[in-house]
């Protein structure tokens, strides 16, 4: 599942295997903001490799990490 950080705030990998960030639609005046407590930075979409693989077939609607919220990459 997708993870939502800026540049600053990189996932770690021992939590999530990220490989690719691609920006959300609106990149950088998006609602999507960094999931670090105290940033509120634009975020990007982080991704796993098989969220990779789809991103490069064309996908662009992924789930978050928390499956709470979906979230559209440009």
């Amino acid at each position: 599942m997708a993870i939502m950080r800026c540049k600053t705030h990189t996932p770690k990998r021992a939590q999530r295997n990220c490989v690719a960030a691609v920006e959300p639609v609106g990149y950088p005046e998006t609602a999507l903001v960094c999931g670090s407590t105290s940033c509120e930075a634009p975020a990007f979409i982080w991704l796993e490799d098989h969220e990779k693989v789809a991103f490069d077939r064309g996908q662009r609607i992924f789930k978050s990490f928390t499956a709470t919220m979906k979230v559209r990459a440009a």
